[in-house]
């Protein structure tokens, strides 16, 4: 029984998890008159980068994020995030900018996306949906490797305490 459970736990383990929801999402907020924090969460990403495009109308006034991890480029702002879970950047604008777009790239797992959704090339206000979630993710192989390896693992222990 306990070589089961051993199995069980290492199998938990190894398999990556598939169903994850990974992404940044974009929140809109009044600071003061004319002028809004916005605010960029990732979702089960570690290391990423995140470009904003500013329309026409709006300006880059600032952000708390680290100097050495932002670059600015007419109305393109770049951040590079590691281990943090938003960004907070405060721009001016006559009306309420909805109109911002941005892209992400996950830097671990190589998988990119709008800012609030959908696939790069798509409207981030209609996201798109895959066929299947798990298609193209990961090293092709890695979980039946693994798998392999496990039961391969509880047959050697088995095999030894009989």
């Amino acid at each position: 029984m306990r070589i089961y459970i051993t199995a069980l736990f290492a199998m938990l383990i190894l398999v990556p998890p598939i169903l994850c929801d990974v992404g940044v999402d974009r929140a809109v907020s009044e600071v003061a008159p004319d002028e809004f924090g916005v605010t960029l969460t990732t979702n089960n990403i570690t290391i990423c980068g995140i470009v904003e495009t500013l329309p026409d109308g709006v300006t880059y006034l600032g952000t708390t994020h680290p100097e050495d991890q932002v670059r600015v480029s007419g109305d393109e702002i770049a951040f590079s995030v590691t281990n943090e879970t938003s960004v907070t950047y405060q721009v001016r604008s006559s009306g309420q900018p909805d109109d911002i777009t941005g892209i992400w790239v996950d830097l671990l797992s190589n998988e990119s996306g709008m800012v609030g959704g959908g696939e790069i090339g798509t409207s981030a206000h209609k996201p798109t949906q895959t066929s299947s979630p798990s298609s193209e993710h990961g090293t092709p192989g890695f979980v039946a490797v693994s798998l392999i390896l496990v039961v391969l693992a509880v047959y050697m222990i088995g095999r030894r305490h009989t």
